[in-house]
């Protein structure tokens, strides 16, 4: 997941750090200069590669999601969340 995360974030972020992993701690619009908009579509990505399209119900993480780990956490999630409805076939 964390390799997955920083592809991700270094799409999308202003500010990219050499070297890779990104620490857990870097902060994804201070650290990083990633803006809202682009928040949102990182979101929408990890949600399209877990199969999780309505992203409705994950609407109030986006105010949780601060640091890459906060986002590799929203990531596992997801997976989580997408191997639960697989499990009961719903």
């Amino acid at each position: 997941m964390e390799e997955m995360v920083t592809r991700l974030v270094l799409e999308y972020a202003q500010d990219a750090p050499e070297g890779r992993p990104l620490p857990s701690a870097l902060s994804l619009r201070g650290d990083l200069a990633v803006d809202s908009l682009s928040l949102v579509s990182m979101m929408v990505r990890l949600g399209e590669e877990f199969g999780v399209l309505d992203l409705e119900e994950w609407g109030a993480e986006l105010e949780k999601l601060q640091t890459v780990g906060d986002l590799v956490s929203f990531g596992n999630a997801l997976r989580r969340s997408q191997d639960s409805k697989q499990l009961t076939g719903t």
